[in-house]
């Protein structure tokens, strides 16, 4: 069983895959269509399949068996969930703010420690204060001053209400200083051997996968992350001991893993080769392979007659 290795069913070819991998917005969907990827790129042992996609054994298992059995829609269903365990529903978060609502327009002070205090009486029971805050931000309350008080706009609408933090009878909610971060030292002019020149650069750099859309914009410069990737494989150095005017080493392995993972390393070697078979006046992809064999003759006496006898 431990070496049985998993093949997810040909649904969809290898590049509609990895297009619907590469166009995924949610990370853990985008997860499933990495496993169904390397399943049918390199089939092989579900543990392995697990360690690169960064999920257990057992959800490869589980992923790969709805895929073969269910297809596409065993990814892109979209799930059951939502607020099963909610103390109020929306509409009665909004009748129970009501009264905060009508307050804070008369420019009275509407304070978290009274609203949680209500919020207990309401449904009965304890509540953590972490749900008193969902539920305002739910409704549009914000907090970003150090007491609370809602403040209402000119028109007096309940959507513009902010609120302020109270420290009173609530959880302190302390934000450590950061750290100065550390700026990466200035690469010299002279760089490494293994640096990539700038002819090399433009042929690998429209097969570089763009920047995910969403979130905070790429910064790091990826010229610099594969002469980083070249100068390990070049001096085979630690990840650790990578030179301190690289980018760091961890965002380095995790270039490097990702472009495993998605196939980025394949496309690079298949351009490259397809580029120099080119070059020398040939077609882009081989028409034909040879395989070579070689046999070695060896002693026709075999079992007890073929040993030597020890000397002595």
């Amino acid at each position: 069983m431990g070496n049985r290795v998993t093949h997810a069913a040909t649904h969809l070819p290898e590049d509609a895959v990895y297009a619907r991998m590469q166009r995924e917005q949610r990370p853990w969907r985008r997860k499933l269509w990495q496993i169904i990827y390397q399943a049918l790129t390199t089939p092989r042992k579900a543990e392995d399949i697990a360690r690169t996609v960064g999920v257990s054994a057992s959800t490869v298992h589980r992923v790969i068996a709805a895929y073969n059995r269910e297809g596409v829609a065993a990814i892109e269903t979209a799930g059951k969930g939502g607020r099963r365990h909610q103390y109020l529903t929306l509409e009665q978060e909004r009748a129970f703010l009501q009264p905060f609502v009508a307050r804070a327009i008369e420019g009275e002070i509407a304070t978290v420690a009274e609203i949680h205090q209500a919020l207990e009486e309401r449904v009965g029971h304890p509540v953590d204060d972490s749900t008193t805050y969902r539920l305002l931000n739910r409704e549009g309350w914000s907090k970003p001053g150090a007491r609370v008080k809602a403040i209402s706009s000119p028109a007096g609408t309940p959507g513009s209400l902010r609120m302020h933090e109270e420290t009173v009878h609530m959880r302190q909610r302390r934000k450590q200083p950061s750290l100065p971060r550390a700026m990466p030292q200035k690469r010299s002019s002279r760089g490494y051997p293994s640096d990539l020149t700038e002819q090399e650069w433009a042929i690998l750099e429209p097969l570089i996968p763009p920047a995910k859309g969403g979130g905070h914009p790429r910064t790091t410069d990826m010229h610099e992350v594969l002469n980083a990737l070249f100068y390990v494989d070049r001096t085979g150095c630690q990840w650790r001991a990578l030179p301190h005017d690289f980018p760091p080493w961890s965002t380095v392995w995790s270039y490097f893993r990702a472009w495993r993972n998605d196939g980025t390393w394949k496309r690079m070697h298949t351009a490259l080769r397809e580029k120099t078979r080119v070059s020398m006046g040939r077609e882009p992809t081989p028409s034909a392979a040879i395989i070579d064999s070689q046999s070695v003759k060896t002693s026709q006496k075999g079992g007890l007659a073929g040993m030597t006898v020890g000397r002595k």
